[in-house]
This record gives structure tokens, C-alpha cells and sequence, in this order.
């Protein structure tokens, strides 16, 4: 297969392939078998881009890893890092309101179980109050206003769920 595209192209593709690059395998602490073969694509046409008109300055073969990896001229110049830090705040605060809504609702309703049985007309309608409340709180103050009540054990207590 050929494909013809410029060499602004060629540059879009590599911030394409880096933002891939890093949503599959950034958060990981190994490697994950499921995007092998992602990796690895991204690793074949990374090797065809470093050989492309003058691109060689913004991605290069890493003889450590075995892989070739962007370049220093190419994290400084990349559009990938902004819409990837766009992206992550976005995510953030999507996830807090709606994990903070459920939870409101839950105890709202006198827990999961009720709330699930609501139909899903009443349950949508509570929901959407609290979380009209949250956007709105959160728009205004960010997290200056959020407070945890309950004190932290010394204990051990249940941990943060990562991704791996």
C-alpha cells in the first residue's frame, strides 16, 4: 500500500501516532498484551516517518530501548502534548462530577440499590440537578471549595483503582 501525503502531513501523523502512543501505554507500568500490536504498528510507521523528509529531527532510534521514540525537537514541538493535557483536564472533571453525582444520588435515594431501581426518567432528573450543582460549583471554584469530612486511618483502607 501506497499513500501519498505532504510532509505537514507527515507531522500530523506523527502527533496522531504519539497521542496513540501514549494513551495506550503512558499509565501502564508494563506492557500490556492487548496493544501489542498497536505498539508495534506505531513502531513500523514511526521507522517509516523517521525516514522522511527531514522528520529524522523529530523521531529517532533509541539503540537502549530498541525503539524508536520522539526526539527533543519533537516534544517541544509537538500539537500532541496540548490536546493530551486538554483532554486529561476535560476527563478529569467530567469524572469527578459524575462519579460525585452517583454518589450523591445514591445517598439520596437511600443507596445503589434504590437508585437503580428508579426508573430511569426520575433517577436522570435527580441526577441532572446534582450535577448542575457540581458544574456549577466546580466552573466557579475548581477544587477550593472541595473538602474531605472523613478523617484518613492509619490503617489500611481501600486504595485507588489504576488502570492496571
Amino acid at each position: 500500500m501506497n499513500i501519498d501525503i505532504s510532509a505537514q502531513e507527515c507531522h500530523d501523523l506523527l502527533d496522531i501516532l504519539h497521542i496513540a502512543d501514549v494513551v495506550i501505554s503512558v499509565h501502564r507500568r508494563g506492557e500490556d498484551k492487548r496493544t501489542e500490536g498497536h505498539r508495534a504498528l506505531i513502531q513500523k510507521l514511526y521507522a517509516l516517518l523517521a525516514q522522511g523528509e527531514g522528520l529524522d529531527r523529530l523521531i529517532g532510534y533509541n539503540e537502549n530501548v530498541h525503539k524508536y521514540i520522539p526526539t527533543n525537537d519533537f516534544e517541544q514541538s509537538t500539537l500532541a502534548h496540548v490536546l493530551l493535557d486538554e483532554f486529561g483536564d476535560h476527563l478529569f472533571w467530567d469524572e469527578l462530577i459524575a462519579r460525585l453525582t452517583v454518589r450523591d444520588a445514591a445517598q439520596i435515594a437511600g443507596g445503589n440499590e434504590r437508585l437503580n431501581a428508579m426508573s430511569d426518567s426520575d433517577r436522570q432528573a435527580m441526577q441532572e440537578t446534582i450535577r448542575q450543582r457540581y458544574i456549577e460549583e466546580l466552573s466557579a471554584n475548581g477544587l477550593a471549595n472541595l473538602t474531605v469530612i472523613e478523617q484518613f486511618s492509619s490503617g489500611e483502607g481501600n486504595l485507588a483503582k489504576t488502570s492496571d
